[in-house]
């Protein structure tokens, strides 16, 4: 049996080839381009993964005159401290002089903690909710005061940035393989200026070497770079009917 084209088949295989118009084909060619530009920008980019852990960890209590108390901490819990918290509580019976104080440290080499000047120094710094922890905040390297109050008598001197906070977040600076991450911890007091009886109420750090981390922040991943002009990129969907159905811009009027 044999096969027979329909007239419609005949007539477009009879079609003859229409070049397009040199003008229009290097438009079509300079789109192309800006296409493929456009969907390498769209490519997925590498991952920035907050890995956040929950916790309520009570500070060790540090017992009049026996030292200081230490609570070690290890932010991205790989088995090995990345700083130290650490608790002081004096008192000289014979001058009447007392002693609170609380700091933090780092426990490895280019460890830092967020701070800020103070009267003498630095201090650590109480980072408030939605604060952006990265390369643009001031670190110290050494061991930092979070909040001293010392007593002689009945005169009470106090300082640092956490004495009048119930809440607030430490901003964290440590190496993974000598790469620089950022991270947080969630601080917590009994209440504003009870500074001797804190817990660790969460912590939180970067995956992605020098990317920067918001103080709470507990999950989130980079976002896609957005194409330069998505309209261009839908137009070239449509192929070249597209790009001849695209709306001329006005010409100027001409002067009368």
């Amino acid at each position: 049996m044999s096969f027979k084209q329909t007239p419609s088949v005949l007539k477009a295989k009879n079609r003859p080839t229409t070049r397009l118009d040199r003008s229009l084909e290097k438009n079509l060619m300079a789109y192309a381009a800006a296409a493929t530009a456009g969907l390498l920008s769209l490519a997925p980019c590498a991952e920035a993964e907050v890995v956040y852990t929950p916790s309520n960890i009570p500070m060790a209590v540090a017992f009049l005159n026996q030292g200081p108390a230490l609570t070690q901490f290890d932010l991205n819990n790989d088995g090995i401290p990345d700083f130290t918290f650490s608790m002081l509580s004096t008192q000289h019976a014979s001058t009447g002089r007392a002693l609170q104080l609380l700091k933090v440290a780092g426990d490895q080499s280019g460890n830092k903690i967020v701070s800020v000047p103070a009267k003498i120094g630095v201090t650590a710094a109480a980072v408030p909710t939605g604060g952006k922890i990265g390369s643009q905040a001031m670190f110290a390297s050494s061991g930092v005061d979070m909040a001293i109050r010392g007593y002689v008598g009945s005169f009470i001197r106090s300082s640092g940035s956490w004495l009048k906070v119930e809440t607030a977040y430490v901003g964290l600076k440590f190496l993974i393989n000598g790469q620089v991450h950022y991270g947080w911890a969630r601080i917590k007091f009994p209440q504003p200026g009870e500074f001797v009886e804190p817990s660790i109420y969460g912590y939180a750090y970067e995956t992605i070497p020098n990317q920067p981390i918001v103080a709470g922040q507990t999950s989130g991943t980079a976002q896609p770079v957005s194409a330069s002009a998505p309209g261009r990129l839908g137009v070239l969907a449509a192929g070249a009917s597209g790009v001849r159905l695209q709306p001329k811009q006005d010409a100027a009027p001409s002067a009368r």
